[in-house]
């Protein structure tokens, strides 16, 4: 087997004992739903997923393909960025605020994981902060950290 054949057969397990374990709740109908009926929902597409997983690798397999290894080219300096960036962002979040320090973290994945020119940069970094600004503070009314200077 393969790769992606043991993990399709491991998260085929996993969606039919999403499924089995939501039955005991009431699943109720597409009109009347009751409280098993979306965890079940969602452990038969996990299975039915993973079904066809499982067959396109087995077809894989069966065309030659072989078994290479998960870790070759695998560029960690571009994860280690990362996730030092996420720990960077965790930790200025209430200082700067969301809006300020969002636009500083996609400023710098734009700048540090693929080099794009600084417009480019500036421009994807203030688009993005500004849809999620209006996502989140604007239509869902969520409670963003307003920062220093209470942007």
């Amino acid at each position: 087997m393969n790769h992606d054949q043991i993990s399709s057969a491991g998260l085929f397990v996993i969606g039919l004992a999403i499924c089995l374990g939501s039955i005991p709740y009431k699943l109720g109908s597409f009109s009347t739903p009751e409280s098993g009926f979306m965890p079940f929902l969602i452990g038969m597409a996990i299975t039915v997923f993973s079904a066809v997983g499982f067959i396109h690798s087995t077809m894989r397999k069966k065309n030659g393909e072989e078994w290479s290894s998960l870790m070759r080219g695998v560029r960690w300096q571009n994860s280690l960025i990362i996730l030092a960036s996420l720990w960077g962002y965790v930790f200025l979040l209430m200082p700067l605020g969301f809006f300020l320090c969002t636009t500083l973290f996609m400023a710098f994945l734009f700048r540090a994981i693929v080099p794009h020119r600084w417009p480019l940069v500036i421009g994807g970094a203030l688009l993005t902060s500004t849809a999620a600004y209006v996502l989140f503070e604007v239509w869902l009314k969520a409670q963003l950290p307003k920062g220093l200077w209470g942007i």
